[in-house]
């Protein structure tokens, strides 16, 4: 048989973390979508649902769990199509029974889907969203072409998209990176149960483009300096350990692959700061000039392939139970999470063709993970970059700080909220 026509898939080298580390109070998930100009209708966006189901064959699967590890079921269930009715990327009962481990999720004029981070990343979920909406504009009588662009529901799934591509590309004479990384600050907030608060706040891509030119640093170096800066600046007076930031790369234009899975890794990236607070943000960014870059050499990668690849194929986890291997993995998880404060994850621009643009207002993304965390997600359709957060809480002071100095540095910033007070 095939691999793209499997029945059931191992979980990818990255997923095998996500089922352990969720519970009911939390679930690693993500949410993508379009702000359509006009609003959505549920009829037509259920049926390009079922014709998109059967060129995406490791999206459209259920969680199980084996004796020793949990996989993916492919399943012809179709996803329930709902109107929003709670908060973005908070765990609902859909994820824990037979249903498919996403949903496709509509308000008026928005068009989301939300994933459970075991299926895949936001890179390829982009891929899913771009061709979901395609087919849903087309059977609203909008002629949308053929384009690179825009993925053919009418084609066979590829071997590179369903495979394993961690353990395609690990090199077992790669040997692991051999420094050990130090527990960074950890900012939490006071969450509150079945609750997230979100923002977006749009900017001008001229405005940050104007900034970063001339000080030779790439958009993500610059908004993960102002997320430090912001964390710096609310945390705690007493606090003397670093602050760090998670950034994930995708490998697929690394490796050159399309990869319909999780294909990225983290780099951890932070600066020395003083500790009377008066480390400014202009510092912070030229000392993080470069540092991304360092963690996001193929070398590098590879290295960090090589060790989480033959970490899962140690013998000895490999035939340990689920029910014991639940508790080593969480453990290990919950050992990465002190590494770094918060998640910052930039997707770039979303290319489209014409004929969709004008059909689309922009692109929204909302990173689900740890309820006590504060999750910043980036991305743009055109002109204008969306930087949005996340926060279970009422406690938003790091989201204000980081808009706020943004338009301190001169950017021209409109920030909507979901639950202004």
């Amino acid at each position: 048989m095939s691999e793209t026509q499997r029945s059931w898939f191992e979980l990818d080298n990255a997923a095998t973390i996500y089922p352990y580390s969720s519970n009911r109070e939390w679930i690693c998930s993500f949410r993508i979508g379009f702000i359509m100009k006009e609003d959505v209708d549920p009829v037509i966006l259920r049926q390009a649902v079922k014709d998109i189901m059967p060129r995406f064959p490791t999206y459209f699967v259920q969680l199980r769990y084996g004796y020793f590890w949990p996989y993916l079921e492919k399943t012809d269930i179709v996803p329930t199509v709902e109107e929003e009715h709670i908060y973005p990327v908070l765990p609902t009962p859909r994820w824990y029974n037979e249903g498919p481990a996403l949903k496709i999720i509509y308000y008026k004029r928005r068009l989301c889907i939300e994933a459970f981070h075991g299926i895949s990343d936001g890179g390829a979920t982009i891929t899913v969203l771009k061709a979901l909406t395609a087919q849903y504009l087309r059977l609203k009588g909008v002629e949308i072409p053929e384009s690179d662009l825009i993925i053919d529901i009418t084609e066979e799934p590829k071997i590179e998209e369903v495979r394993d591509n961690f353990k395609f590309f690990y090199d077992k004479n790669k040997k692991a990176p051999g420094k050990k990384e130090t527990v960074s600050y950890q900012h939490t907030v006071h969450t509150i149960h079945n609750y997230n608060r979100l923002f977006e706040g749009l900017v001008p891509v001229e405005d940050v483009k104007a900034f970063c030119k001339p000080r030779n640093i790439t958009i993500t170096e610059f908004l993960t300096a102002v997320f430090i800066y912001s964390l710096y600046q609310n945390a705690p007076a007493d606090n003397k350990l670093p602050i760090k930031i998670s950034v994930p790369v995708s490998l697929r234009p690394i490796f050159g692959v399309n990869s319909m899975r999780n294909f990225s890794l983290f780099t951890n990236v932070g600066v020395p700061l003083k500790d009377d607070k008066s480390t400014t943000v202009e510092e912070i960014i030229e000392g993080l000039r470069g540092k991304i870059k360092e963690g996001t050499e193929k070398e590098v990668l590879e290295q960090n392939i090589a060790a989480n690849v033959s970490l899962a194929s140690n013998p000895v986890v490999r035939v340990l139970p689920n029910g014991l291997k639940k508790h080593v993995l969480k453990l290990g998880y919950k050992n990465g999470q002190k590494k770094f404060a918060c998640c910052l994850s930039n997707l770039g621009v979303c290319k489209l063709p014409p004929e969709m643009k004008e059909h689309i207002d922009r692109m929204c993304v909302f990173l689900g993970g740890p309820r006590s965390c504060v999750g910043c997600a980036v991305n743009s359709v055109d002109d204008r970059l969306n930087i949005s957060f996340n926060v279970a809480s009422k406690q938003t002071d790091a989201v204000r700080t980081f808009y706020k100095t943004l338009a301190d540095l001169g950017m021209r910033v409109h920030v909507e909220s979901s639950d202004w007070e």
